[in-house]
């Protein structure tokens, strides 16, 4: 793969196709209307619109709802920083792609990003929780998720799953 900014050598999804990379393994931060920041993998231009890209090295091909905020917060930055970094405001799309390296194949998956009032809660949850010593309490086990969840040891719905 050609790592240089605009060049791709990678069999893209269809709807990536055309466009070019304007941003590989970037800083990325806003202050408003909360304070975020992030490394962006890469965000294409396709047809005047930025569409982000994570990449995930794992054996399966899954999207975690954690994949979905982290892409979807850089989504959420580029939408308000687009005319410091382009020079242009240029409008996010409300899909991004989670680029999986597996062991035998790379694959694109699309998912709808949050949109901002959804971003703010999240982030509003996460200082509540956080300022307040409280925890985060699932209601439900679930095996597959609790696996491999490295709070499963203090979790108490967590521990319960064998």
């Amino acid at each position: 793969m050609n790592r240089a900014i605009g060049a791709w050598s990678e069999n893209l999804p269809d709807a990536l196709r055309g466009g070019r990379v304007v941003l590989s393994e970037r800083d990325l931060a806003t202050e408003i209307p909360v304070p975020l920041h992030g490394r962006g993998d890469q965000v294409f231009l396709v047809n005047g619109w930025l569409v982000p890209v994570d990449t995930k090295r794992r054996r399966r091909e899954m999207v975690y709802m954690k994949d979905v905020i982290q892409l979807s917060v850089y989504a959420f930055i580029l939408a308000r920083q687009s005319q410091a970094l382009f020079g242009r405001n240029l409008p996010v799309s409300g899909t991004g792609y989670i680029r999986i390296a597996g062991p035998s194949r790379t694959i694109y998956k699309p998912v709808a990003l949050l949109n901002s009032a959804q971003i703010i809660s999240l982030w509003n949850r996460y200082w509540a929780l956080r300022c307040e010593g409280l925890r985060a309490a699932p209601r439900h086990p679930n095996e597959t998720v609790c696996a491999g969840c490295s709070k499963k040891a203090m979790c108490p719905v967590g521990r319960r799953v064998r």
